[in-house]
């Protein structure tokens, strides 16, 4: 009975230090990314919209929200944004902006 106890005390005490250790490794979003992302939201609300109006045609909206989806999702997945990159997706959302207007 004893050697059970201390065989479940230890196996939640890895777990409790596994939990600690993933939470820790959990970071805040670098205002870099919070912004590139706030951008991909704001656009495809205004991709939705377009088309919703009938601006522009369903393919087009389908192609701008795809566009769109990959910028966020390599914002998603680099570690820390340097300042070239904030660039060259800054310049990629202008990009789809000026698609969205034509």
């Amino acid at each position: 009975m004893n050697f059970k106890r201390t065989v479940l005390v230890l196996t939640l005490g890895v777990v409790g230090f596994g939990a600690a250790a993933a939470t820790a490794d959990a970071q805040p979003l670098q205002p870099a990314k919070r912004e590139v992302l706030a951008r991909v939201h704001a656009q495809k609300q205004e991709i939705r919209a377009e088309q919703r109006a009938g601006k522009i045609s369903p393919m087009k909206a389908h192609r701008l929200l795809a566009a769109d989806r990959r910028i966020a999702r390599d914002v998603k997945t680099s570690g820390h944004l340097t300042p070239v990159q904030v660039k060259r997706l800054n310049h990629q959302e202008n990009r789809i902006h000026r698609h969205i207007q034509s």
